[in-house]
C-alpha cells in the first residue's frame, strides 16, 4: 500500500503528460476538421432525406452553361439549383474549396452529363454547351465582389486599404465584362437569361423559371428544401469597406457605356435592361 501511495505522483504525472502529447499531436488536425466542417453547406435537418442531393447517372442531362461573369453569384446560384432539384450542378473548373465544401459536381467530368448544368465564365465557343442559362449582375457590383473574391476569398470582404492600390485598377475589366455578356446573348442555341438581383428579390420565382428551363419542376417538397436553406455558405453577406467611391470617373464613364452596349443588345433581343443594384 504504502508503496502504490509513493507512485500515485509519478503515474498522474505520467498520465497527464501522454494527454498532452496526443492532444499537441492532434490539435492542427482538430483544426483543420474544424475548417473543413465550417466550409459544408448548411443543409437543412431532414429526417426523411428528401432534401439530398446527387450525381445522375453519365449521359442523362446535356451540356447547359450556367455563364457568367466572375462576381455575378454563379455559386449560390448553384447551391439554389441543386437545392430546387436534388441534383448536383458542375463546372468546367474544378475548384477544390468547393469540392471539400460539399460541391460534389465540381469534381466531375462535365461532358459526361452527371450535372445538371455547368459553371463557366468563358465565352459560348470554348465548350459544347447544347443551351445556356447567362447569369448577368451589374457590373459596378460584379466587380466589387470579383475584388472580395480575391484580396479575401469566396466569402470575405477586402479591407479599405485593398482599393487604394493598383489591384483595384486592373480588376475593373468592364470591356471584358460587356464582351462576354454579349457574346452570350448572340448564341443560337436555347438561352435563358437571369439577372442576379432579380435572384435575390424574388428568389423562389427565379430559380422557378430557372429549374423549368432545366426540365424541372419545383415539387413540394424541393420548395420546401429550397425554403429552409435560401443562402448557402458561400453567399457573402455584410458590406465592402469601401472608399467614398472606389471608381474613379473614368471608370464611370466606360462602365456606364458598357451598360448602355448591353442593355441595348438586351432589348433588341426582347430581354429586359439590366438595373443598377443599390
Amino acid at each position: 500500500m504504502t508503496v502504490y501511495r509513493s507512485f500515485r505522483p509519478v503515474v498522474a504525472l505520467t498520465i497527464v503528460y501522454i494527454v498532452v502529447l496526443i492532444t499537441s499531436s492532434y490539435m492542427p488536425r482538430l483544426e483543420l476538421f474544424k475548417k473543413m466542417v465550417a466550409l459544408k453547406p448548411s443543409l437543412p435537418q431532414d429526417r426523411t432525406g428528401q432534401c439530398n442531393v446527387s450525381l445522375s447517372p453519365e449521359y442523362t442531362h446535356p451540356i447547359i452553361a450556367l455563364a457568367s461573369f466572375p462576381g455575378s453569384g454563379n455559386t449560390w446560384t448553384r447551391h439554389l439549383i441543386q437545392q430546387a432539384t436534388g441534383v448536383y450542378t458542375g463546372s468546367i473548373f474544378g475548384s477544390g474549396i468547393l469540392i471539400k465544401s460539399g460541391f460534389k459536381g465540381e469534381g466531375e467530368n462535365f461532358t459526361l452529363g452527371t450535372t445538371l448544368t455547368v459553371k463557366t465564365h468563358y465565352g459560348p465557343v470554348k465548350f459544347p454547351f447544347k443551351a445556356a442559362i447567362l447569369l448577368l449582375r451589374d457590373p459596378y457590383k460584379a466587380m466589387l465582389a470579383e475584388f472580395n473574391r480575391r484580396k479575401a476569398g469566396k466569402t470575405g470582404l477586402a479591407s479599405h486599404s485593398d482599393f487604394l492600390h493598383s489591384d483595384w485598377r486592373d480588376c475593373v475589366q468592364v470591356k471584358h465584362w460587356e464582351q462576354h455578356t454579349t457574346s452570350w446573348l448572340k448564341v443560337t442555341t436555347s438561352l435563358l437569361v437571369v439577372k442576379y438581383s432579380d435572384i435575390k428579390e424574388n428568389t423562389i420565382a427565379e430559380v422557378e423559371r430557372i429549374v423549368n428551363f432545366l426540365g424541372y419542376e419545383l415539387t413540394d417538397e424541393r420548395r420546401k428544401c429550397l425554403e429552409d436553406d435560401i443562402n448557402s455558405v458561400f453567399k457573402r453577406t455584410g458590406h465592402e469597406a469601401l472608399p467614398d467611391d472606389p471608381y474613379t470617373p473614368d471608370m464611370h464613364k466606360e462602365i456606364d457605356k458598357s451598360i448602355a452596349v448591353v442593355n441595348k443588345m438586351l432589348r433588341d433581343k426582347g430581354h429586359t435592361e439590366l438595373q443598377r443594384e443599390i
